[in-house]
């Protein structure tokens, strides 16, 4: 959304260098008033079609791979995976490889846009393990955002950017 957001403005700006072009007149004239402006370049910025709502979406997939989220963290990286995407139904993974920090103890979870889900239990991780966690046969609401979380005991929650399904 930010991108389409960025490149409107710029064709708002490339047409108020358009609408620039020609000659300036004010009631008494002076000379800066009377200077003349002309276009050396044009820009030619395509706008894509709204969606329904006015607003662009995002591609589908995650930020990592086609279906796959990822987000790094102060001691390691957090992902989420949705795996046999466009069936139904599908598998979540959750998945945190801990490269620094001492002994954690945590819990997988995601988002759907509708509810929660929880792993099966509070589980340790070191530096140097990667953890994860399957949820099976999950029938996700259409055009599903998941969202892949990791709840520290004592340090809150983090959580990967969405997997947009549709």
């Amino acid at each position: 959304m930010r991108i389409w957001t960025r490149v409107a403005a710029l064709a708002v700006a490339a047409m108020s260098v358009v609408a620039m072009a020609g000659t300036s007149q004010a009631a008494s004239p002076s000379p800066a008033a009377t200077k003349q402006y002309q276009v050396i370049r044009t820009a030619h910025v395509e706008i894509p079609a709204a969606s329904p709502k006015g607003i662009a979406r995002p591609n589908t997939g995650g930020n990592c791979d086609y279906y796959v989220s990822c987000t790094s963290l102060s001691n390691g990286t957090l992902y989420v995976s949705v795996l046999d995407a466009g069936s139904s139904p599908s598998e979540v993974l959750d998945q945190y490889s801990k490269t620094g920090g001492g002994t954690i103890s945590a819990d997988f979870e995601y988002n759907d846009g509708s509810s929660l889900h929880y792993d099966q239990g509070t589980f340790s991780q070191s530096s140097g393990q990667t953890k994860s966690y399957e949820w099976y046969q999950q029938y996700l609401p259409s055009c599903a955002q998941v969202v892949g979380i990791l709840a520290v005991r004592g340090q809150g929650n983090f959580q990967t950017p969405p997997v947009y399904m549709c």
